[in-house]
């Protein structure tokens, strides 16, 4: 038992010193483009690139940041300004002593878009619970939002109608994250894009992700209390598969996340939904083409 127990001390240790040393090294390895804004306190990291007359904003699913968008956002900068950025907590940003959810984390966005005094028009574009936080903040300041763009968009009804994942494979995963202090999200990470997994493997991310996940049960209840209709905005949603009628009524997983994308296109007069004949739920990684076709033609009409 001795042994034992010093063995894993030991591997503690060594775990905590390898996700130290890399920590520092990931934070000093990248060229930031971006700039540090102070909202309160607390600093946010924003990247601000390309001119245009309209000004399009990225908001990441949860436990990502504005990295994931990088393949759309260069594209997208070419007829836009582009404005992505990192959540409280996550990837370059300072940590938020606020809760984390969505109404907090849309009054920190505007509260760097009135530091950058950016005014309309403004395409919102967000993913997954990003598109939660994006329908929020064009319903919480409609003033200069011209458009809105949700890819695989979380639904307020999610919880509720969706099949339950793997218990085991959720705490699994939960265990991961917790164990971020020595160093565990790096062995599992992808290597695809090295800035992202720096900005993912550090504990400030991997916690804030947890916060996020805790709270995303009230940050759907805040969005349907607000009852989301945004009258005849253009609302496009960029949804993962394929359409309801096309999906076999025994794959219920992809039949109620179909009906549920098809739903949100409702919320306007004004809408089109594209399904991206693919499974993946991080369409704008593996498929930014489609993203960036939604936005351009939306941008062309402002």
């Amino acid at each position: 038992m001795k042994i034992l127990s010093v063995s894993i001390v030991l591997l503690l240790l060594v775990g905590f010193v390898f996700q130290s040393y890399s920590s520092y090294v990931d934070s000093t390895s990248f060229d930031k483009r971006g700039e540090m804004i102070d909202i309160g306190g607390y600093s946010l990291y924003v990247e601000d690139i390309g001119t245009g007359k309209v000004t399009v904003i990225f908001d990441a699913g949860m436990g990502d940041d504005s990295s994931v968008w990088n393949k759309v956002a260069e594209e997208v900068s070419q007829f836009s300004r582009v404005i992505s950025y990192d959540r409280a907590g996550l990837g370059w940003s300072e940590e938020s002593p606020h809760d984390r959810d969505s109404k907090v984390i849309v009054a920190e966005l505007h509260s760097v878009l009135k530091d950058k005094n950016i005014t309309g028009p403004i395409i919102l574009v967000g993913h997954s619970f990003g598109g939660v936080n994006m329908q929020r903040y064009a319903l919480t300041y409609p003033e200069y939002i011209a458009a809105l763009v949700l890819v695989d968009s979380a639904h307020e009804d999610q919880i509720n109608k969706m099949p339950q994942t793997n218990y085991l494979q959720k705490y699994l995963f939960k265990f991961g994250m917790w164990a971020a202090p020595v160093g565990i999200p790096r062995l599992y990470l992808s290597n695809t894009n090295p800035e992202e997994k720096a900005k993912k493997s550090t504990t400030k991310h991997q916690y804030t992700s947890l916060d996020e996940a805790e709270y995303f049960p009230r940050s759907l209840s805040e969005l349907n209390e607000l009852t989301p209709n945004f009258g005849n905005l253009p609302l496009v949603v960029v949804a993962r598969n394929k359409a309801s009628s096309e999906i076999d009524n025994t794959k219920t997983r992809d039949l109620v996340w179909a009906t549920l994308q098809e739903d949100i296109a409702t919320r306007s007069t004004n809408s089109t939904i594209i399904f991206s004949g693919e499974r993946q739920h991080s369409i704008h990684k593996r498929q930014p083409e489609i993203v960036v076709e939604a936005i351009q033609k939306l941008a062309e009409k402002l």
